[in-house]
This record gives structure tokens, C-alpha cells and sequence, in this order.
């Protein structure tokens, strides 16, 4: 990975710890499907070709991009971004973000 990439991922991380676009990175349709997925009766992803497990740990999901991958955010703060899903198996991840305290 170059190291162009590894600067997109902090500024993406940077502004996902700051708050300023998290809130309307996933925006309000998302949100919208989201309650009608609750709602709906469960049924089988006959279509789904794999399936990649991701830990409750890593906290929600808080969307993705080409150049930074998909990114995850824990309760603590600490991002977690995956570049590369694999199928049967918890992905690798390519950065992860740990929030310290203010003396840090």
C-alpha cells in the first residue's frame, strides 16, 4: 500500500473521530432502510455468494469508500477499517485508530 493511501485513511479516520460528517457520512435513507430491514420477516440470502463475519466488538459500521475501504467505530472510539473482505472468515484489519486520552 502506498503511502498516499495510508494519508487518505487518517484524514478519513481524522474526520470520523471528530464527528463532523459520521452523522451524514450514512445519511438519512440508510437510516430509513435500516428500520425497514428490523421490521422485515427474515429470509434466507439464497443470492449471497460468501459470507464475511465482522466481531460485535468492532462496533457499527459507519459506511465506506474505494480509497479507505469499510470502517467500523467501538463504543471506545477506536476505528477500525477493513480494504479487503474475505469470504467464510473475520477480515483483516488494514488500520486500525485507537482514541487516547489528552496527555497523548
Amino acid at each position: 500500500m502506498t503511502k498516499q493511501f495510508f494519508v487518505r485513511v487518517a484524514a478519513v479516520a481524522f474526520i470520523f473521530a471528530s464527528g463532523v460528517i459520521a452523522s451524514h457520512f450514512i445519511g438519512a435513507r440508510a437510516s430509513a432502510s435500516t428500520k425497514s430491514l428490523a421490521t422485515a420477516a427474515p429470509h434466507a440470502d439464497f443470492d449471497a455468494q460468501c459470507t464475511s463475519k465482522v466481531p460485535r466488538a468492532w462496533g457499527d459500521f459507519k459506511g465506506g469508500s474505494a480509497q479507505s475501504g469499510l470502517a467500523f467505530q467501538a463504543p471506545d472510539g477506536t476505528l477500525r477499517f477493513i480494504t479487503n473482505v474475505p469470504c467464510g472468515t473475520e477480515p483483516t484489519v488494514a488500520l486500525k485508530i485507537i482514541r487516547t486520552g489528552n496527555a497523548n
